[in-house]
């Protein structure tokens, strides 16, 4: 039997469209740049002399001895505006490479997923921003709040990540928001409530550092409500 043959077309073949390069990382600009930002500042902080570092510490670190200090005192700020300006400047200063690169990937890790929520809009931007800074300053709050004046003073992003962690899982598959009350939300918040009191434990021995729980607790609920009342439009927008 012979092979059976197609006759041809006499049409031009055409050739597959070239498939889109996806980028390495990603993420939305705001959510990279943050991250960089992060990491850019710890290596100027790094590199710096050592009096340089201690004088960025005692200037920029959320530190409950200064903050709290009574006029006339050694510790206390110049004015007041250079004090409440640590509740968002310790955010970009961090105990060491570790802290900045593990806070950095939590960042890319749940604040991707945050702004892509918001869209791409230019709004967009500012609003992921709202959520990563009111995280940082309930965080701050927080800890000066609870520990006592003679805690040591504290750096790092976690109140901005910790909140951004509470709204991405505050989010559902398409983007969608979840009630602050709903079951997957609070089992999601019990886990993270209970991966934090963990933590809180061993970081002194196994991080070589204290964490500021604190400051976890008070992002994750600013970052939960910030994402509970701001508009959202989810990742995927039906077509009509």
């Amino acid at each position: 039997m012979a092979d059976a043959t197609t006759e041809p077309s006499g049409e031009p073949e055409t050739e597959p469209a070239p498939r889109k390069r996806e980028p390495i990382i990603n993420a939305p600009l705001i959510v990279i740049g943050m991250a960089l930002a992060l990491i850019g500042l710890y290596a100027l902080f790094f590199f710096s002399s050592y009096d340089e570092q201690v004088r960025l510490e005692y200037n920029f670190a959320l530190a409950p001895r200064r903050f709290w200090a009574q006029p006339g005192s050694e510790w206390v700020y110049p004015d007041m505006l250079s004090g409440l300006l640590t509740l968002f400047s310790t955010a970009l200063l961090h105990a060491n490479w570790m802290h900045v690169i593990v806070n950095s990937l939590m960042l890319l890790a749940f604040g991707t997923p945050v702004a892509r929520a918001f869209g791409a809009e230019f709004t967009a931007a500012g609003k992921w921003m709202i959520i990563f800074l009111g995280s940082v300053l309930l965080g701050s709050i927080f800890y000066l709040a609870i520990r006592d004046a003679n805690a040591p003073a504290a750096v790092g992003a976690s109140g901005g990540t910790s909140g951004l962690v509470a709204a991405a899982l505050l989010l559902d598959l398409d983007g969608r928001k979840r009630a602050l009350w709903s079951r997957e939300f609070l089992m999601m918040t019990a886990a993270f409530a209970a991966a934090n009191a963990v933590l809180t434990l061993i970081g002194p021995y196994a991080l070589g550092m204290e964490l500021a729980w604190e400051a976890h607790l008070g992002g994750y609920i600013a970052g939960a409500v910030l994402m509970a009342v701001l508009p959202a439009r989810g990742y995927r927008v039906a077509k009509a």
